[in-house]
């Protein structure tokens, strides 16, 4: 939008003039900081001078005396007095300054306070530049028969941003097992609000969820692999290999990687890369095209089996072929699996994909406007 307006010099010189203003409000800052700390540390010398200036006569006559061993140990104790409050004032000045910080980050991260304080061990190097041994990460495993996904519900899902009139109110859905449900909709309609809030990214100010009759407290713990496996619209990757950012840790079989990309129809790309599954990314994935992150994001998420597949407009940035192949190759998984059946949440508005489900949602300005199948969709979304 800056670009096509011609607004760049006029953009950056509000950048200019905002960093210009910070610049100054952090010397003005600072400058005061110094003096307040200069006046605390020095304050206790001065008035000791001053005593000694204008009192030491009266000190002198006091009944007994002042020893020297007195003056001592009143000059060492006053030391402490003074600590004392200069640590005062600056608790009281960095607790004030965390309440900002840390309202910054719950507006920022969308997470409660327990989440944001929780402690989390911390590898990092030590003074001689050694680094310790990294937890080995251990597949998580659906033992339980009554564990695998047989039905999701949700409730009465609803969300709304903060300051906006924007997000979802009363939604309710039902998942089968083995099922291939799409989300549809105009753009703004609340699909990937409706998938976030389902998945724990965002909080649940109202609604309930089932997972195989049990209520789902907390989903953004609960709904994870091997249960639940998310590739949203600009997945992330990192700027290390490509195995790397698919495993992210995860022990497995070079077959099972391998199946993982053919399933993504990743394969191709794969096999023009001439350092193959050592290709380094790049920061975001820079050296990968958008379709190909895509793609490299939804192998990240079939190689870890899940029992429900949630996919956020996968094939947005895929030209028709690829797009066609790789909606083929997740279509057959259900049924050519014989231990993993994953059941499937898409949001897509593509043609193929819409008269391939099962069940579709509509959505229309945040709420439900129409379910059922291709069939009984408008003319404007089976084009």
């Amino acid at each position: 939008a800056i670009q096509v307006a011609g607004a760049e010099r006029s953009v950056l010189g509000h950048f200019r003039r905002l960093c210009d203003r910070r610049c100054q409000a952090m010397v003005k800052d600072q400058l005061l900081t110094v003096i307040l700390e200069s006046s605390f540390e020095n304050l206790a010398s001065l008035g000791t001078g001053a005593i000694l200036f204008f009192a030491a006569s009266s000190m002198q006559s006091l009944a007994g005396g002042l020893s020297v061993g007195d003056f001592a140990l009143f000059v060492y104790y006053l030391s402490y007095v003074t600590y004392f409050f200069g640590f005062l004032g600056g608790f009281l000045t960095l607790s004030k300054q965390s309440e900002v910080s840390f309202e910054r980050m719950e507006g920022l991260v969308n997470a409660k306070a327990q989440v944001l304080v929780a402690h989390h061990r911390l590898y990092l190097p030590s003074l001689t530049g050694r680094k310790p041994p990294l937890p080995k990460i251990s597949p998580q495993q659906v033992e339980a028969p009554n564990d695998r996904l047989q039905e999701l519900l949700a409730i009465d899902l609803s969300y709304r941003y903060p300051g906006s009139d924007r997000g979802i109110r009363d939604i309710s859905l039902e998942i089968q097992r083995g099922s291939f449900t799409v989300i549809t909709g105009a753009i703004g309609s609340g699909k990937t609000t409706l998938l976030r809030v389902l998945l724990g990214l965002l909080p649940l100010p109202a609604g309930e969820i089932y997972w195989n009759g049990q209520r789902v407290a907390n989903p953004a713990q609960f709904l994870v692999p091997p249960r639940c496996a998310y590739t949203p619209q600009v997945p992330q990757l990192f700027s290390t290999t490509l195995r790397e950012n698919i495993l992210l840790g995860l022990p497995t079989s070079d077959a099972q990687l391998q199946q993982a990309i053919a399933l993504a129809a990743f394969d191709r790309d794969l096999a023009a890369m001439p350092d193959g599954l050592d290709t380094r990314l790049g920061s975001r994935g820079m050296r990968l095209s958008g379709g190909q992150i895509q793609r490299v994001a939804a192998a990240r998420m079939l190689v870890r089996q899940s029992q429900l597949l949630v996919f956020d407009d996968l094939s947005s940035a895929l030209d028709v072929e690829t797009e066609q192949t790789l909606w083929s190759k997740l279509f057959t998984l259900s049924s050519s699996a014989e231990t993993w059946m994953p059941t499937f949440l898409v949001v897509s508005h593509r043609s193929a994909v819409l008269q391939r489900a099962d069940r579709i949602i509509l959505l229309d300005n945040g709420s439900v406007a129409l379910e059922g199948t291709f069939t009984d969709l408008p003319a404007a979304y089976t084009r």
